[in-house]
């Protein structure tokens, strides 16, 4: 009897089968079930680039020194700031009788703006004020003297590695000789500070490149090699002092020059600007995101309130090649704003288009648009947000485009606005 009832059940499947595909529809093909109709819609959008009013780029363990030189952006000059931690408790240890030998500037890159000029033109001056004990933004600077505190060329062979250069003879003899007197000028942090601010880090010429330098006192810090007097009066007991990089108030800032570019007038800031190029811009650093509203999503979602929402993706692309020796940006998010354009923040996040399967109101898994190098376009799939759209559980219609960290790199991408699609794929009863 089992094998009875299975040979009927498979002869029943197979009926529905063939009945399926005589009636050519997907469904049942009987009079009171409608069959399920397969869609695709690519939702119109319309975009600008907005100037943001502030971007932090305070205490990140980062700093970009250099310049940038780009065709669609303008010009970059990047300082970066920092205090010195003297390490106060440590000077007992150094002697009257202690005698320098020599003193180095340790630092670390782990960026580059261009990815085959390695060789940067380092140049340490002392600041000539003192670093405000404030959040600093990135068009903020510093006053720097003319004391040049260590300088010279340093190839670039592997980022993350530490490389060492030189300080200055004078201003090395100056501190060491205050260190070993125990001067009230090094007496404590804060007398310390007043004579010696903190320091400017630059590129010493004009070349078209841009470096990160990792502000962590593990790897930024100067180092004062000296020799003591051993118990037997020979001075031959080395011993060393350090001065530590980025345990203490660090930030970076950019001068901007933006004339004879397509974003010459974009001045004002939170406000929705169309560039006379037609084209759409992303620049970290600087602020500069494109805006994208969903309203015509919106009137769809209206007009097909019962589809079913199998899947929906966005893409960027394909860009244009950027400058020779520029990376585009592996990865961009789609950032949440409003009529205020601003990006808005959920604690110490950025509100965004969370991934596929995640809380829609959550922060914590923000969807990634990935680079593909080969068709040079992003994509992501964005499902989970445009089925809660549809269902009207969260809906929201205007959001940035922007890179991974708006203050941690400073690259930049270029768009047509016509490059950005979004395409809904739904199924709904007949």
């Amino acid at each position: 009897m089992g094998k009875i009832k299975s040979i009927g059940a498979l002869i029943l499947g197979l009926t529905l089968l063939f009945s399926c595909e005589k009636n050519g529809d997907f469904g049942f093909g009987s009079d009171d079930i409608s069959p399920v109709e397969f869609s695709v819609e690519t939702v119109g959008t319309s975009s600008s680039v907005v100037l943001l009013d502030s971007i932090s780029s305070t205490n990140l363990g980062v700093g970009f020194i250099g310049n940038i030189d780009d065709p669609d952006v303008g010009k970059v000059k990047a300082t970066s700031y920092a205090q010195m931690k003297l390490n106060v408790s440590d000077l007992n240890d150094i002697s009257e009788e202690a005698i320098l030998d020599s003193v180095k500037l340790s630092i670390k890159f782990g960026y580059l703006y261009k990815n085959f000029a390695k060789t940067a033109r380092l140049k340490v001056s002392l600041l000539s004020e003192q670093i405000k004990d404030t959040l600093h933004i990135t068009t903020n600077s510093t006053a720097i003297s003319n004391e040049l505190v260590a300088s010279g060329n340093i190839l670039i062979d592997e980022l993350d590695s530490v490389y060492t250069i030189n300080v200055d003879m004078d201003f090395a003899n100056e501190l060491f000789e205050l260190m070993r007197n125990g001067s009230p000028a090094v007496a404590t942090q804060e007398a310390f500070e007043a004579s010696y601010p903190g320091l400017a880090f630059q590129t010493e010429d004009n070349a078209s490149n841009a470096y990160g330098i990792v502000l962590k006192p593990e790897s930024s810090m100067i180092d004062f090699y000296y020799s003591e007097v051993s118990s037997t009066g020979a001075v031959n007991v080395p011993a060393t002092h350090k001065i530590t990089i980025g345990e203490l108030t660090h930030y970076y800032g950019l001068e901007l020059d933006r004339s004879g570019t397509a974003l010459e007038g974009l001045t004002t800031t939170n406000q929705e600007y169309s560039p006379s190029s037609g084209l759409r811009y992303i620049q970290a650093g600087a602020g500069i995101l494109t805006k994208i509203n969903l309203s015509e999503l919106q009137t769809f979602a209206n007009l097909k309130p019962n589809v079913i929402v199998n899947t929906a993706q966005v893409s960027i692309g394909p860009i244009d090649d950027p400058v020779n020796g520029v990376t585009p940006p592996t990865r961009l998010l789609l950032l949440l704003t409003d009529s205020g354009n601003r990006v808005i923040r959920d604690g110490d996040n950025f509100r965004a288009i969370q991934q596929d399967g995640s809380n829609p109101i959550g922060s914590g898994t923000p969807l990634t648009l990935l680079y593909d190098e080969d068709s040079k376009t992003y994509t992501g799939s964005i499902t989970s947000f445009i089925g809660y759209y549809f269902s009207d559980v969260f809906r929201r219609n205007q959001f940035f485009i922007a890179p991974p960290s708006v203050n941690g790199e400073l690259g930049n991408l270029v768009f047509r606005p016509e490059d950005f699609k979004l395409k809904v794929f739904y199924s709904e009863l007949k």
